[in-house]
């Protein structure tokens, strides 16, 4: 074979390679950015960017959740029902951490004209910022806020080959039990197919699932993560204050597994430090809600059924009695504080 034959067939076969991974992720879609129908069952979705291009065209929402996919199963429906004259979308963005939110609340103030009612939940903190290359195509941040071009943006999805992404939509298009349920018109998801294998015998579902077999230890985090979170939550909240937006936080009812992670000493310095800029109702602590594997998909996930008691929380007036969250303010953090050290010392000794 000739020099120029070889190198001919050398450019053929990285050519044709190049084209096949970019028919692959054209067809297949992983993350849905492309709008292809081949495969219609959702997998991993790009929400960053399909959320933001549907909100352009619908501008009508009035309040929105904000939050990472934990708060993704409220439905609005249950917000419009307890909120008089909310019609509510919701921003569920997966891994979203403050800097994240705090960018979509800009774009929101920016570009919601009817925009009264902010409510952010606040998973445990674990990081900051853009920078997750575990996750780089699954939450990859809109053009209109990054100011990267549109064609830059979905050259990526074309040309990066990410397995992982391929087979969950493989996986949830040939069915299983993570199918999910996505209303991007709505901005929230289920698991019906878990929903219903846990309504049929929870013990066995919890008894399989091995996330809620897993043990945990308290574990300190990054100060400067505490640190940037709040200045990002103040700037949000200032932001919110000037344009006479309400904002409602609230921090995420972990399940028990998940709480058992966290460092006391972390959050109560969070904690204290977060009343000086707002105040929030807080399920984040052992209770009937977070030790009852029951109300979770795994440990990471509530189901929407725990996501309608948080709604029904929000909207009444704050309840001292109430048996999942604590309403905490400036003049309550004290005792609140005095509460999770005992609260945490004793379910960790059990």
């Amino acid at each position: 074979m000739s020099s120029f034959r070889f190198v001919t067939y050398i450019i053929s076969f990285a050519l044709f390679t190049a084209l096949g991974g970019i028919s692959i992720n054209y067809i297949i879609d992983p993350y849905s950015v492309f709008g292809t129908s081949y495969f219609p069952e959702f997998g991993q979705l790009e929400e960053r960017y399909l959320k933001i291009e549907y909100l352009k065209k619908h501008r009508d929402f009035n309040t929105f959740l904000i939050g990472s996919s934990r708060i993704g199963v409220i439905k609005t429906e249950d917000v419009d029902n307890n909120f008089n004259g909310a019609k509510t979308y919701n921003l569920t963005i997966s891994q979203a951490n403050q800097w994240d939110i705090e960018k979509h609340v800009e774009w929101l103030v920016k570009n919601m004209p009817h925009l009264f009612h902010v409510i952010v939940q606040i998973d445990w903190l674990t990081d900051f910022g853009s920078d997750r290359p575990t996750y780089k195509l699954m939450d990859e941040v809109h053009p209109d806020i990054s100011g990267r071009s549109r064609l830059e943006f979905l050259m990526d999805y074309l040309t990066f080959f990410n397995m992982e992404g391929l087979k969950t939509k493989l996986k949830n298009n040939w069915g299983g039990i993570d199918l999910l349920s996505y209303d991007i018109s709505k901005g929230y998801w289920t698991r019906p197919l878990r929903d219903k294998k846990i309504g049929m015998d929870c013990k066995t579902y919890v008894a399989e699932e091995k996330t809620f077999n897993a043990k945990a230890k308290p574990k300190k985090i990054d100060a400067a993560i505490i640190t940037d979170s709040l200045t990002s939550i103040a700037r949000y909240k200032d932001l919110l204050d000037k344009a006479n937006v309400k904002l409602t936080v609230l921090f995420t009812p972990h399940n028990h597994h998940m709480l058992d992670a966290i460092d006391i000493n972390d959050y109560e310095m969070f904690i204290k430090q977060l009343v000086n800029i707002t105040e929030l109702y807080n399920f984040m602590y052992y209770n009937k809600l977070t030790k009852d594997d029951c109300n979770y998909y795994e440990t990471s996930h509530y189901r929407p059924l725990v996501g309608e008691l948080i709604v029904q929380s929000l909207a009444g007036q704050p309840d001292k009695q109430s048996a999942i969250y604590r309403y905490v303010s400036k003049s309550s953090v004290d005792a609140h504080l005095e509460f999770l050290k005992a609260n945490f010392s004793l379910d960790r000794a059990q």
